[in-house]
């Protein structure tokens, strides 16, 4: 009797030593599947994300602008649009009703063979607002890399947009003049092909405003230049953003890029790098939403 007790609780421990076992077992498999659903669900939600824009809006004091000074920036849309021919870009610009627009590169795709979604816009937006257009590498191989080049320039300008190659413009409203100069070259060609042509814009009195696609042009050849404002994009912000750190990744910079989106104060003025309106190819952005820049100087 006494042994056949044992038998039985022997037993009744090995089963218990199995369900206990049986029980890790599934939970090892269940914890896996559940960081990999909450990590899709995510990634799914955060991709959803991309598809609509946030707006971000700067504000900016200068003893030079007595009439103040809306600026509309729109950097890095690579042909996406929001709705039928861009009209929720449109309205949401509309509604700003900005003084001028800066578009400051990489509009376009440098793989592209119609201009559809650039031309439609500007056709939109220039009835809201003068718009000033300089280059990023994408119009750069378009016009000047590929086989079957693009006048992509003239394109614009038959659209009424002033496109600034390595060039200046003015812009004047009220009491209050505005100096563009746009920079379609990145900090390796700067001395080279834009250095020179800059000379008489330095020297304007007026509020300076700096437009160049490529942000290394400011920390390595204009930090310490004289300007009030400069925008910039390209990185995309980061692609992957994290709180406090900023952008972790852009395939040029590699980890961590300087200036890869907000506000950033230099020698003499105030840089401020767009996280783009558009995609970056198949690579997502990740608590990155696209932005629509809006600053208003005063």
């Amino acid at each position: 009797m006494v042994e056949e007790l044992r038998r039985q609780q022997i037993e009744a421990v090995k089963e218990k030593i199995k369900k206990v076992k049986k029980r890790r077992r599934r939970r090892l498999i269940l914890i896996p599947c559940l960081l990999l659903l909450v990590t899709g669900g995510f990634l799914a939600y955060q991709i959803s994300l991309n598809q609509h824009f946030e707006t971000t809006y700067y504000q900016l004091n200068s003893e030079k602008v007595d009439t103040d000074i809306k600026i509309v920036v729109l950097s890095d849309l690579h042909s996406m649009e929001y709705g039928s021919q861009n009209r929720e870009l449109v309205e949401a610009i509309r509604k700003e009703k900005p003084d001028l627009i800066a578009m400051i590169g990489d509009m376009v795709n440098e793989d592209d063979v119609e201009f559809s979604v650039i031309q439609n816009l500007c056709q939109e937006l220039k009835e809201i607002a003068p718009i000033y257009y300089t280059l990023g590498n994408h119009e750069g191989t378009l016009m000047y890399g590929r086989m079957d080049s693009v006048a992509l320039d003239e394109m614009l300008e038959e659209e009424g947009v002033t496109v600034l190659i390595n060039q200046s413009a003015e812009f004047t409203k009220g009491d209050t003049t505005i100096c563009l100069a746009g920079i379609s070259i990145e900090a390796a060609g700067y001395d080279k092909w834009a250095k020179a042509k800059m000379d008489n814009f330095w020297k304007k009195r007026d509020y300076k405003v700096v437009l160049s696609h490529f942000p290394d042009l400011y920390y390595s050849k204009l930090k310490d230049a004289d300007f009030d404002l400069a925008f910039a994009g390209h990185y995309h912000g980061g692609l992957i953003r994290i709180p406090k750190l900023g952008g972790i990744y852009h395939p040029e910079e590699g980890f961590f890029p300087e200036y890869a989106g907000g506000q950033y104060a230099l020698t003499n003025g105030t840089l401020i790098v767009s996280r783009g309106i558009g995609g970056h190819g198949k690579i997502p952005r990740i608590n990155n939403r696209p932005e629509l820049v809006v600053v208003e100087i005063n």
